[in-house]
Protein backbone atom coordinates (compact mmCIF):
# COMPACT_ATOMS: atom_id res chain seq x y z
CA UNK A 1 0.00 0.00 0.00
CA UNK A 2 1.53 3.34 -1.00
CA UNK A 3 1.80 6.18 1.51
CA UNK A 4 -1.09 8.19 0.07
CA UNK A 5 -3.44 5.20 0.22
CA UNK A 6 -2.23 4.34 3.72
CA UNK A 7 -2.91 7.89 4.90
CA UNK A 8 -6.42 7.75 3.46
CA UNK A 9 -7.18 4.33 4.99
CA UNK A 10 -5.96 5.34 8.46
CA UNK A 11 -7.82 8.66 8.41
CA UNK A 12 -11.04 6.92 7.35
CA UNK A 13 -10.61 4.36 10.16
CA UNK A 14 -10.36 7.09 12.80
CA UNK A 15 -13.27 9.02 11.31
CA UNK A 16 -15.46 5.91 11.55
CA UNK A 17 -14.31 4.99 15.07
CA UNK A 18 -14.85 8.54 16.31
CA UNK A 19 -18.36 8.62 14.84
CA UNK A 20 -19.13 5.51 16.93
CA UNK A 21 -17.72 7.23 20.03
CA UNK A 22 -19.88 10.33 19.54
CA UNK A 23 -22.99 8.14 19.79
CA UNK A 24 -21.88 6.81 23.19
CA UNK A 25 -19.76 9.40 24.97
CA UNK A 26 -18.57 12.98 25.11
CA UNK A 27 -15.06 12.06 26.23
CA UNK A 28 -12.01 10.78 24.41
CA UNK A 29 -11.24 8.79 27.57
CA UNK A 30 -13.76 6.26 26.21
CA UNK A 31 -12.04 5.94 22.81
CA UNK A 32 -10.65 2.40 22.35
CA UNK A 33 -9.32 2.21 25.94
CA UNK A 34 -7.92 -1.28 25.33
CA UNK A 35 -5.41 0.29 22.89
CA UNK A 36 -4.40 3.22 25.09
CA UNK A 37 -0.67 3.47 25.81
CA UNK A 38 -0.42 6.96 27.31
CA UNK A 39 -2.52 9.85 28.60
CA UNK A 40 -2.75 13.06 30.57
CA UNK A 41 -6.04 13.73 32.37
CA UNK A 42 -7.08 16.75 34.40
CA UNK A 43 -9.63 15.36 36.86
CA UNK A 44 -12.08 16.87 39.33
CA UNK A 45 -12.14 14.71 42.45
CA UNK A 46 -13.28 17.03 45.24
CA UNK A 47 -14.16 20.32 43.55
CA UNK A 48 -15.65 21.84 40.41
CA UNK A 49 -12.24 22.57 38.88
CA UNK A 50 -9.45 20.11 38.20
CA UNK A 51 -7.69 19.08 41.38
CA UNK A 52 -5.88 15.99 40.16
CA UNK A 53 -3.56 15.26 37.25
CA UNK A 54 -3.01 11.71 36.03
CA UNK A 55 -0.08 11.05 33.72
CA UNK A 56 0.47 7.73 31.98
CA UNK A 57 3.80 7.67 30.18
CA UNK A 58 3.90 5.72 26.92
CA UNK A 59 6.40 2.89 26.47
CA UNK A 60 9.88 3.97 25.40
CA UNK A 61 9.81 1.89 22.22
CA UNK A 62 7.39 4.18 20.37
CA UNK A 63 8.71 6.15 17.38
CA UNK A 64 10.51 9.40 18.21
CA UNK A 65 7.97 11.50 16.27
CA UNK A 66 5.14 10.03 18.37
CA UNK A 67 7.06 10.60 21.62
CA UNK A 68 7.76 14.19 20.54
CA UNK A 69 4.05 14.74 19.81
CA UNK A 70 3.17 13.34 23.26
CA UNK A 71 5.65 15.74 24.90
CA UNK A 72 4.39 18.66 22.79
CA UNK A 73 0.86 18.05 24.01
CA UNK A 74 2.02 17.88 27.63
CA UNK A 75 3.44 21.36 27.02
CA UNK A 76 0.18 22.64 25.52
CA UNK A 77 -1.85 21.06 28.33
CA UNK A 78 0.27 22.84 30.92
CA UNK A 79 -0.64 26.23 29.43
CA UNK A 80 -4.03 25.81 27.77
CA UNK A 81 -5.43 22.90 29.84
CA UNK A 82 -6.38 19.79 27.92
CA UNK A 83 -6.66 16.05 28.36
CA UNK A 84 -5.11 13.79 25.78
CA UNK A 85 -4.87 10.10 25.05
CA UNK A 86 -2.34 8.15 22.99
CA UNK A 87 -3.56 4.94 21.36
CA UNK A 88 -1.69 2.30 19.36
CA UNK A 89 -4.18 0.63 17.05
CA UNK A 90 -3.82 -1.87 14.20
CA UNK A 91 -5.49 -0.60 11.03
CA UNK A 92 -5.69 -3.24 8.31
CA UNK A 93 -2.91 -5.23 10.04
CA UNK A 94 -0.52 -2.26 10.30
CA UNK A 95 0.06 -0.31 13.50
CA UNK A 96 -1.03 3.31 13.77
CA UNK A 97 -0.73 5.83 16.58
CA UNK A 98 -3.26 8.53 17.37
CA UNK A 99 -3.22 11.35 19.89
CA UNK A 100 -6.72 12.46 20.82
CA UNK A 101 -6.81 15.86 22.52
CA UNK A 102 -9.81 17.28 24.36
CA UNK A 103 -9.72 20.84 25.68
CA UNK A 104 -10.65 21.49 29.31
CA UNK A 105 -13.78 23.55 30.02
CA UNK A 106 -15.31 24.76 33.28
CA UNK A 107 -17.15 27.87 34.48
CA UNK A 108 -14.04 30.05 34.32
CA UNK A 109 -12.11 28.44 31.49
CA UNK A 110 -12.87 27.60 27.88
CA UNK A 111 -10.38 25.58 25.91
CA UNK A 112 -13.14 23.64 24.18
CA UNK A 113 -12.17 21.58 21.20
CA UNK A 114 -11.52 18.02 20.09
CA UNK A 115 -8.40 17.29 18.06
CA UNK A 116 -6.53 14.32 16.62
CA UNK A 117 -3.02 13.66 15.32
CA UNK A 118 -2.27 10.40 13.50
CA UNK A 119 1.02 8.59 12.75
CA UNK A 120 1.98 5.31 11.13
CA UNK A 121 4.04 2.52 12.70
CA UNK A 122 7.35 4.24 11.90
CA UNK A 123 6.13 7.60 13.22
CA UNK A 124 5.38 9.11 9.82
CA UNK A 125 2.83 11.90 10.29
CA UNK A 126 -0.48 11.08 8.53
CA UNK A 127 -2.56 14.09 9.49
CA UNK A 128 -4.06 16.19 12.25
CA UNK A 129 -7.42 17.78 12.55
CA UNK A 130 -10.18 19.37 14.51
CA UNK A 131 -13.03 16.98 15.26
CA UNK A 132 -16.51 18.43 14.91
CA UNK A 133 -18.70 16.77 17.51
CA UNK A 134 -21.97 17.91 15.90
CA UNK A 135 -21.28 16.93 12.29
CA UNK A 136 -19.06 13.96 13.20
CA UNK A 137 -16.39 15.15 10.79
CA UNK A 138 -12.68 15.77 11.03
CA UNK A 139 -11.26 18.80 9.26
CA UNK A 140 -7.88 17.35 8.30
CA UNK A 141 -4.70 19.41 8.22
CA UNK A 142 -1.44 18.50 6.54
CA UNK A 143 0.55 19.80 9.52
CA UNK A 144 0.81 18.94 13.18
CA UNK A 145 -1.22 20.92 15.69
CA UNK A 146 0.40 23.96 17.24
CA UNK A 147 -0.36 26.48 19.99
CA UNK A 148 -2.56 28.58 17.70
CA UNK A 149 -5.05 25.74 17.23
CA UNK A 150 -6.32 25.95 20.83
CA UNK A 151 -8.97 28.38 22.11
CA UNK A 152 -6.90 29.45 25.09
CA UNK A 153 -3.45 30.50 24.16
CA UNK A 154 -0.34 28.53 24.78
CA UNK A 155 3.19 29.63 24.00
CA UNK A 156 4.90 27.84 21.11
CA UNK A 157 6.25 24.44 22.10
CA UNK A 158 9.77 24.79 23.41
CA UNK A 159 10.80 21.92 21.11
CA UNK A 160 9.97 24.15 18.12
CA UNK A 161 11.57 27.26 19.59
CA UNK A 162 14.17 26.04 22.12
CA UNK A 163 15.62 29.50 22.79
CA UNK A 164 12.31 31.19 23.48
CA UNK A 165 11.08 31.77 27.01
CA UNK A 166 7.31 31.62 27.58
CA UNK A 167 5.78 34.93 28.65
CA UNK A 168 3.54 33.19 31.17
CA UNK A 169 3.99 30.40 33.67
CA UNK A 170 2.37 27.00 33.15
CA UNK A 171 -0.81 26.27 35.07
CA UNK A 172 0.62 22.90 35.99
CA UNK A 173 3.86 21.00 35.53
CA UNK A 174 5.26 17.85 37.07
CA UNK A 175 7.73 20.00 38.99
CA UNK A 176 4.91 22.10 40.49
CA UNK A 177 2.78 19.04 41.14
CA UNK A 178 5.67 17.30 42.91
CA UNK A 179 6.07 20.31 45.21
CA UNK A 180 2.42 21.07 45.97
CA UNK A 181 0.44 17.85 45.62
CA UNK A 182 -1.14 16.66 48.86
CA UNK A 183 -0.80 13.09 47.62
CA UNK A 184 1.21 11.38 44.88
CA UNK A 185 0.17 7.86 43.89
CA UNK A 186 1.90 5.41 41.56
CA UNK A 187 -0.08 2.66 39.89
CA UNK A 188 1.83 0.83 37.17
CA UNK A 189 2.78 3.38 34.51
CA UNK A 190 0.34 5.97 35.92
CA UNK A 191 1.30 8.78 38.30
CA UNK A 192 -1.59 10.55 40.02
CA UNK A 193 -0.99 13.97 41.57
CA UNK A 194 -3.80 15.02 43.90
CA UNK A 195 -3.65 18.80 44.29
CA UNK A 196 -6.31 19.28 46.96
CA UNK A 197 -8.32 17.11 49.28
CA UNK A 198 -11.87 17.07 50.57
CA UNK A 199 -10.70 18.11 54.05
Amino acid sequence: MNSSTRKSVVRKFYEEELSKLYDLSDSFSDFLPEYRIGRVQLLSLASDVFDCVEIERPPQDIPKAVADAYNRHIWYSQYSLSDFYLVKVPVESQISFALLIQGYVDDGWDNSGWFIEVFDEQGQFLGAGRCNYETVEIKWLERQLNNDDFNSGSPPWIGDEPKSQPASKPMWSEELLSQYAVKIEHEGSVIRYVISSED
